[in-house]
């Protein structure tokens, strides 16, 4: 009993509220270090540091009224003041820092350059994909695929070198479709890998999948049978054979109201990444239930596991939703006393 009692003040703190978001430069990649302070008149200055993904997640505080403020050497510091933090909130801030305009005179005295080299290639475009106001937290991690396939090609290789299948960001690749399919310069679109979950040894028409987002690219030149693009934004490795799909962006800024966790209609966790067994902090899973069920994008969850309906809650973690489908959603693990395992419940915060 003391373990049931005790569970909500551990995972929900209900009278407390925090900022959460990602970072992210102009080009739409992730900035990891970035200093991100929460000021207010209820506590003293609070900075945090983005991690590699661009990621932060302020300490929970006391509601009211807050400036957070964005800086990282070389980049513009950005503010964003009077934001508002009800009781037991979780507001999604996301931010795009542009390079700080430099101003400097460099005087060279030296002898006549020798005779200049054979020029290298030019190097891939800049991608004028601009991601303000979208959180690029809806491109990566896991997710149920859909009942119908909506990809127009697959990544073949590096555009420049066949040779190389593998790829990450700042790579120029090539992908097996072209204007025939109706595309053109400066189209956004999401890669994706298929992988198996369940029961591998199940009969073909009984086997199941999971869907890995793993990178986020723009065309840069089409023929008619092929088209090159640019990645822009990885969350992971990038393999020949990948699928490329239209990219749909999720709203950046909400609030959802934490809530109590609805232990009674608990979703189940069905898959991790790359279809782990097991997740832990910071890592993302998929849960059976989507917008369909009443399942938002920032919706706070309590993540448990029992023996059977009446045995006691073992409660092992919490997180937020951060992507939703129609019946299925993406989970991000906050905070973990022990791995989470497929067959675990998650319980939304109503």
């Amino acid at each position: 009993m003391l373990v049931l009692i005790q569970a909500p003040a551990v995972f929900g703190q209900a009278d407390r509220a925090r900022v959460i978001g990602t970072v992210i430069d102009a080009s739409g990649g992730a900035l990891p270090g970035v200093s991100v302070t929460l000021a207010g008149s209820a506590i003293a200055p609070t900075p945090v540091i983005t991690d590699e993904a661009g990621r932060y997640v302020t300490p929970l505080v006391p509601p009211g009224t807050y400036n957070v403020s964005f800086e990282l050497s070389g980049f513009e510091s950005r503010q964003r003041t009077g934001l508002v933090l009800g009781a037991g909130q979780t507001v999604v801030l996301d931010q795009q820092l542009a390079l700080a305009p430099l101003s400097e005179t460099v005087e060279v005295t030296a002898p006549a350059p020798a005779p200049p080299r054979p020029p290298k290639p030019p190097p891939p475009p800049r991608p004028k994909f601009k991601p303000t106001g979208e959180l690029l937290a809806s491109v990566c991690g896991p997710r149920e695929p859909p009942p119908f396939s909506i990809s127009i090609g697959k990544v073949v290789s590096h555009r420049d070198d066949p040779r190389r299948q593998l790829l990450g960001p700042g790579d120029p690749l090539r992908i097996d479709t072209g204007n025939t399919t109706g595309l053109i310069p400066g189209q956004t679109f999401a890669v994706r890998r298929r992988f198996q979950t369940g029961d591998r040894n199940a009969a073909r028409n009984l086997q199941t999948f999971g869907e890995q987002s793993v990178a986020l690219i723009q065309i840069t030149d089409v023929s008619d049978t092929s088209a090159s693009a640019l990645v822009v934004y990885a969350c992971g490795e990038i393999v020949a054979g990948d699928s490329v799909e239209p990219y749909v962006a999720q709203p950046a800024s909400f609030v959802v109201a934490p809530g109590d966790p609805n232990f009674d209609q608990p979703a189940k966790i069905a898959f991790g990444e790359f279809d782990r067994n097991a997740g832990a902090t910071g890592q993302m899973m998929v849960i059976d239930r989507g917008l369909m069920q009443g399942i938002q994008r920032g919706q706070q969850v309590t993540i448990f596991r029992r023996r059977d309906a009446a045995s006691p809650r073992n409660v092992v973690g919490s997180g937020v939703i951060v992507a939703v489908r129609p019946d299925s959603a993406t989970l991000r693990i906050d905070r973990a006393v022990d791995a989470v395992m497929i067959g675990d419940l998650a319980a939304p915060h109503k």
